[in-house]
């Protein structure tokens, strides 16, 4: 099974300044930052995908600037991204529209031309047909009426661009690019039927899309029923598969890829599950230290500036947290102090709370302070071999700043990466 990374525009600045907590002045982001393949040395996935919603336009913005978009469509997705097939032989490049970014619009942004187009220009090896993203899942064997016109609508509009995008694609593209037909329904049968529908356009690799919000058992079932109604050879592959415990369980099953961007949205998006560890067995997860920047964070601004926080205390309490938790990484100073230092940081930053809600305030102190003891004690970054972690030690642990946790993403991919492949070499 391929795991297949959906890129967001995750850089990192290689030369940050941990110490001073700043890039140099000579900075230019886009040329001297780096991706998670750069970063760690080698790419921890055999692809990247790349949504058309991410890259934007005249249609809908993206996280590209206009320069950004230009060059992208000029030089190709590869030599953008700089993963080139030469330094990353046999790895792929996805394609697909970003269905979740126009969720809410009657119809897609884009026309099935404008995504050819763009699949064209970006010297993509494989690109999904233009979806239209159904929610409304029931996870029943039996076949049951729906009565919502709006859900069929959706699968009809699906199902067109399919038949359209196939011919163009192959027309217009060439025989490099795998067309790849999108899938979706209200049920394990209605997908079912709509992979066999696209199987009958011509198309050997689906997509399951609609997948994000289900439950492992959920996405087991429209798998189960979408591989029994298509041929054996027909590959298929899972958008947006964040299943990270539950992956192995798919082995052997029929999928024959997927892809994520969980793995290193969790290291800043997730309130406790920061920092990947396989322990052999299963995923250990840790929380992140939150030291946050009060010269940087909005909400601490704000209290510096209504005056609710003493912005020259705040600073000094800031600084002796990640001295202490330095201290503690070198050997030079012990868990309790670490520990100690920090709960002293959270304290001044409550310490409004607690004149109206000491209770509470104190609750967010404790339920912090458990979250982040195993991450103290076990020290997980100090048993990992990626270069991150051994290169910045317990920076990676500290929640802070995109340098600090794009960073723990992209161990969190290394994490991810190497179990997937344990799996496909057993």
């Amino acid at each position: 099974m391929k795991f297949i990374f959906a890129e967001n525009m995750d850089l990192v600045d290689p030369d940050f300044d941990f110490v001073k907590d700043r890039s140099s002045s000579s900075r230019e982001p886009y040329w001297d930052d780096v991706y998670p393949h750069q970063l760690l040395g080698y790419a921890p996935y055999n692809g990247l995908l790349v949504s058309r919603a991410i890259v934007g336009g005249h249609v809908k913005t993206g996280k590209y600037n206009e320069s950004q978009a230009m060059r992208f469509r000029r030089e190709g997705a590869r030599k953008f991204l700089r993963f080139e097939e030469d330094d990353y032989p046999n790895s792929v490049m996805w394609g697909d529209c970003g269905a979740f970014a126009y969720v809410e619009e009657y119809e897609p942004p884009y026309s099935v031309d404008e995504i050819v187009d763009f699949y064209a220009d970006g010297q993509f090896t494989h690109g999904c047909s233009v979806d239209h993203i159904i929610f409304e899942y029931r996870d029943t064997e039996f076949d049951f009426a729906f009565g919502d016109a709006e859900v069929k609508r959706r699968q009809e509009i699906t199902l067109s661009n399919a038949a359209e995008f196939i011919t163009k694609s192959r027309d217009r593209i060439g025989n490099h690019f795998t067309p790849v037909g999108v899938v979706h329904g209200w049920s394990p049968k209605t997908m079912a039927e709509a992979a066999a529908e696209l199987v009958k356009m011509g198309y050997d690799y689906l997509a399951l899309g609609g997948m994000v919000p289900l439950k492992a058992e959920q996405i087991m079932g429209a798998l189960k029923a979408v591989r029994a109604a298509i041929p054996d050879d027909v590959q298929v592959h899972i958008l947006g598969f964040a299943k990270a415990d539950q992956v192995q369980n798919f082995i052997g099953k029929g999928l024959d890829s997927v892809d994520t961007t969980s793995p290193l949205l969790r290291a800043f998006k997730d309130s406790r599950a920061n920092y990947y560890e396989w322990n052999g067995s299963a995923f250990n997860y840790y929380t992140a230290i939150r030291v946050p920047q009060v010269l940087t964070s909005p909400p601490l601004k704000r209290a510096v500036q209504s005056g609710k926080l003493e912005l020259e205390k705040a600073v000094a309490l800031e600084r002796s947290a990640l001295s202490a938790l330095r201290s503690y990484d070198k050997g030079e100073a012990g868990f309790k102090e670490a520990l100690h230092a920090v709960r002293e940081y959270w304290t001044l930053i409550n310490a409004e709370l607690a004149k109206t809600n000491p209770s509470k305030a104190n609750k967010e102190i404790e339920t912090l302070t458990q979250r982040i003891i195993p991450m103290l004690s076990d020290q997980p970054w100090k048993k990992c071999d990626c270069s991150i972690c051994t290169s910045i030690g317990i920076e990676v642990a500290i929640f802070r700043g995109n340098n600090r946790n794009r960073r723990r993403g992209a161990h969190n991919l290394h994490v991810y990466g190497r179990r997937v492949r344990q799996l496909k070499d057993n």
